[in-house]
């Protein structure tokens, strides 16, 4: 587990604006971890966590692209079911907010990173980084 900075940018949702926006980090070097996107109408936003978020906000800047950073929590998860159930769980318990959540995973494999945005990262790093991301709450067994 770890506090990470995400960026978002918002677009207009048209055709290749996907595409832009990965070959401007590709060209850079900048590797994609997770990434989601949403859309609202004409207009839709991307947030995207990267491997190197200060070379990636200077992509944007160089493409004149607005963007905001965030700090989420980032957690490895088992990819198996109730293993995303039990952190929800153990954060609800310690009345931590789950804002929104998004993840990546490879076909078939072990572990899932999850992207958190929760009321309090610290707080929530804090809970879960003492051992396995998918333990029960306390006083469970």
């Amino acid at each position: 587990m770890a506090v990470e900075r995400q960026l978002t940018v918002g677009w207009q949702n048209r055709p290749g604006e996907l595409a832009n926006f990965c070959e401007a980090l590709g060209s850079a070097g900048v590797n994609i971890i997770a990434m989601a996107t949403a859309e609202a109408g004409e207009y839709g936003a991307v947030r995207v966590l990267v491997d190197d978020v200060a070379k990636g906000r200077e992509v944007f800047k160089e493409h004149e692209v607005a963007h905001t950073s965030i700090e989420v929590l980032v957690v490895e998860l088992s990819n198996e079911p109730g293993a995303l159930a039990r952190i929800a769980r153990n954060l609800a318990d310690h009345r931590i907010s789950i804002e929104y959540f998004y993840a990546s995973a490879p076909v078939g494999g072990r572990a899932v990173i999850g992207v958190f945005k929760v009321s309090d990262p610290y707080a929530a790093d804090e809970l879960l980084g003492g051992g396995d991301a998918t333990a029960t709450s306390e006083g469970e067994g």
